[in-house]
């Protein structure tokens, strides 16, 4: 009987020790839903959905495409857009486009001049997706456009240029506007003026009724829009800045970002000479210039899509060191979109 009862416990004994074996083979390939270590390797499988299921974090919220700048938010945007108006705003506008379109090898940012006037009736009749104006638009020409929204990119001063050959070294605010009315004929009447081996006759050199540059100048010099007939009207800054290099007794203005050495820009003087204020970014940027002004882009509503991007660059601080580099004045840093 002990014989067969230690035979019976043998072979319990190598049934429970094979069961136990079977059991630990089948949980080593189980695919059950029980863990097996408490630290598991994620597959690329469940480390995505763990990711797209774990809360956002509480940072700040992410940008929209109207808030953040195009250079680091907008790569890889795609489409068309055009853009005109002011020949004062196209320098900003183009040089922006061509460093956009080298971000976003996609997008293309068509960019043509013709003056503000152009601009404004462009986005007026909806054949534009910008238009780009030097001048605030008036009561009417919003009424046309009573979505439109008007974004300051840059601030500009208007300069007064003469020939280098000119003694003058500066003039009267009262002196431009006698000499644009017609007042003021030769440059033997202004104090300082003249130009060697002529006959001090002024020549007039400004810009056509397009022009924004030319609205701005006629309201600041209260010629009322009505300069002297012998007035030669060109429709650039750069023509009117090349007529000026070109011919000895003529004046001109221009937007400081067309200022050259083949010209020479005459500081202002007020109270007899008591105060100079010479036109450059400097004296634009803290406001003691007088002929200053905010450079815009025109759009119907808010802009959107690669509109809103291309105007948010142009906002950013990469946007903002072209306007620099055009020799233009940035915005202030508290109008820029953050980078």
């Amino acid at each position: 009987m002990k014989a067969k009862r230690s035979s019976y416990l043998f072979v319990t004994v190598s049934l429970l020790a094979l069961l136990t074996v079977v059991m630990l083979i089948a949980g080593c390939t189980s695919n059950g839903t029980t863990a097996t270590s408490s630290t598991p390797v994620p597959t690329a499988a469940s480390s995505a959905t763990s990711q797209a299921a774990a809360p956002a974090p509480a940072a700040a919220p992410a940008e929209t495409a109207t808030t953040a700048p195009a250079a680091s938010a907008a790569a890889g945007q795609t489409g068309t857009i055009t853009v005109s108006g002011s020949t004062t705003v196209q320098p900003i506008a183009q040089d922006a486009a061509d460093a956009f379109m080298k971000l976003n090898p996609g997008a293309d940012i068509q960019v043509s001049g013709g003056g503000s006037g152009v601009g404004i009736q462009a986005i007026t009749a909806g054949s534009v997706n910008i238009g780009m104006s030097s001048v605030d638009l008036t009561a009417a020409q919003k009424a046309k456009i009573p979505n439109c929204v008007v974004t300051a990119v840059a601030q500009d001063g208007i300069a007064i240029i003469v020939n280098p050959a000119n003694t003058i070294q500066y003039i009267a605010p009262s002196d431009i506007a006698s000499i644009y009315e017609g007042k003021i004929v030769t440059w033997d009447q202004i104090p300082g003026a003249g130009v060697p081996g002529t006959n001090n006759q002024i020549v007039l050199v400004g810009r056509d009724t397009s022009s924004g540059t030319r609205t701005y100048f006629d309201q600041i010099i209260g010629d009322n829009g009505n300069p002297a007939k012998t007035m030669e009207q060109l429709n650039s800054n750069g023509a009117v800045e090349q007529a000026v290099a070109s011919t000895p007794q003529a004046i001109g203005y221009v937007s400081i970002g067309f200022l050259s050495n083949t010209t020479k820009a005459v500081p202002l003087f007020y109270n007899n000479g008591a105060q100079i204020i010479t036109p450059s970014a400097a004296t634009v940027a803290n406001h003691t210039y007088p002929y200053s002004r905010n450079l815009y882009m025109i759009t119907q509503g808010q802009p959107t899509g690669l509109t809103a991007d291309y105007i948010n660059f142009i906002l950013s601080p990469a946007g903002q060191q072209i306007v620099a580099n055009d020799g233009y004045v940035p915005l202030p840093a508290s109008s820029q979109t953050s980078s």
